[in-house]
């Protein structure tokens, strides 16, 4: 049976059997799985089964749904996929491969499973066959420079689908100062690069110098400035 392993730092903290339709993931406690993270909306993802395939879904979250650091609406899950959620990462594992025999069934109740669009149908079918390879990790290695400003190293090398930039303990890019915000911003894994997301606490974030709404996906080169520290972004081949 497919199962979920649930992660925070790199650590797995629970497994869960995928044996029900429909599993939803999120802040809020009417989830079935709960995350304490405050950077997971009330409702983040939803997981669901349609036969023998299962699919992940967005739920309409502030920080967006990351799959092999790629932002996702939806995708079919194959064996080996990691999904970002905040500060939490989801590894989904299946014991046997993936087959379809039949046209899918039916729409569920909106309510309780999904409705099977002629989109889903296209993406369910496309499972007869086997498997999608697994996406190929990257070899570009990416790091923020302190420009300036009062931070505990003077260079940072990210790694992680979800980076905090802030003075709270487990943050990427630490800064420091009595004031200093817990989360001044955050940057999430997309593709073989990074997107820089204004955090709950409503902090300003500037890219070279312009204010951001919501998400950036950033370039070589770009500066960071928030809470009065700037940072340098940039590709190195590792």
């Amino acid at each position: 049976m497919p199962k979920i392993l649930l992660k925070a730092h790199g650590a797995v903290i629970k497994e869960i059997k995928l044996d029900k339709q429909r599993l939803t993931i999120g802040r809020k406690p009417d989830n079935d799985i709960v995350l304490d993270d405050q950077s997971a909306s009330g409702h983040h993802v939803r997981i669901i089964q349609i036969q023998s395939v299962f699919f992940i879904e967005d739920a309409g979250s502030s920080n967006g749904t990351f799959v092999n650091g790629k932002k996702v609406d939806r995708k079919q899950l194959v064996n080996g996929d990691q999904v970002a959620i905040g500060e939490h990462a989801l590894l989904y594992q299946e014991d046997s491969k993936v087959s379809v025999a039949a046209p899918p069934k039916p729409s569920f109740d909106a309510d309780k499973t999904v409705v099977m669009t002629p989109e889903l149908q296209r993406e369910l079918l496309k499972a007869q066959g086997g498997k999608a390879a697994a996406a190929a990790q990257s070899k570009q290695g990416i790091v923020l420079k302190v420009v300036a400003g009062t931070t505990d190293q003077k260079e940072y090398k990210l790694t992680g689908p979800v980076c905090i930039i802030g003075s709270q303990d487990n943050a990427t890019v630490k800064i420091a100062g009595w004031f200093a915000p817990k989360r001044a911003a955050l940057l999430n894994r997309q593709g073989s690069g990074y997107a820089v997301t204004m955090s709950e606490e409503g902090k300003k974030v500037l890219v070279n110098g312009q204010p951001i709404q919501g998400s950036m996906a950033l370039k070589e080169g770009d500066l960071i400035e928030v809470a009065g520290v700037t940072l340098q972004y940039s590709m190195k081949e590792e």
